[in-house]
């Protein structure tokens, strides 16, 4: 894909005889939001890690804008990609503009204080992610999904092309859920490149413009969200099965056990 901002080819992670990424080759166009699904363990946060570089592949590339992640300085890799994580949760006490500035420290130098080009980003993720209500509170003082929502806005700041969410919509009620996907479009609206890992499989379908389906750390489809929803698909991955289920407002997915 000549499109593509993230290419991963033969990556390879294993923590001491267990394999968790087994010779994963894949593709992630430009300004488009791609899920990534599968079952539990089957290395979906481990490819976001070594993604990011926040975990060393055992052997493997990952190319980023065309280039060799390994070649590339800490601090460039963050202007590049950032990652918001599962547990966004903050159990210390800092104000959400303060945490949310954190997200500038790739751009500036050492000692250096915000400058006023520094607050106009911070000020205008606050209001994209719409958080800048509670500014002013602290961050362990917020629920699960106001506190996702204050971690993209930090993402945000870093203004990396690269957006990687594990499990954005995990533990959050269906209006934050509705909330954050609405954003993720936004931010495609603007160019943003975004890989997610998801759960929601009904969102991920609504949602994702790509799905990348892993099983037992192997990559098993990657291609359009809609194909991906084949029943033989849903069977070999997740084994389950799927039925479509109709209605005025749309399509839902059912999902059941033989």
């Amino acid at each position: 894909m000549d499109d593509s901002i993230v290419q991963i080819r033969n990556l390879c992670y294993s923590i001491g005889s267990k394999q968790i990424l087994d010779n994963i080759n894949a593709d992630f166009a430009t300004g488009q939001i791609h899920g990534i699904v599968g079952p539990n363990g089957a290395g979906k946060s481990t490819l976001m890690r070594t993604i990011c570089r926040i975990w060393q592949a055992n052997s493997g590339t990952v190319y980023i804008a065309g280039r060799d992640q390994r070649q590339i300085s800490r601090r460039e890799l963050s202007q590049l990609i950032t990652l918001v994580p599962q547990e966004s949760r903050i159990d210390f006490s800092i104000r959400v503009f303060d945490f949310v500035s954190m997200g500038r420290h790739p751009h500036l130098h050492r000692l250096q204080w915000l400058q006023n080009h520094d607050i106009e980003i911070i000020e205008q993720a606050l209001l994209v992610t719409d958080t800048e209500r509670f500014r002013d509170r602290y961050i362990n003082q917020l629920s699960g999904g106001e506190s996702q929502l204050v971690s993209i806005a930090r993402a945000l700041v870093t203004e990396a092309p690269i957006i990687l969410l594990d499990e954005p919509t995990s533990a959050l009620d269906i209006q934050h859920k509705l909330q954050i996907m609405k954003l993720l479009a936004l931010l495609k609206k603007q160019g943003k490149t975004i890989l997610m890992n998801i759960h929601d499989l009904d969102l991920a379908r609504r949602h994702c413009d790509t799905l990348t389906m892993l099983r037992q750390g192997q990559l098993y489809y990657q291609g359009c969200a809609e194909q991906a929803f084949r029943s033989e698909h849903i069977r070999e991955v997740f084994n389950v099965e799927i039925e479509e289920s109709t209605t005025a407002h749309g399509t839902s997915l059912l999902f059941y056990t033989q």
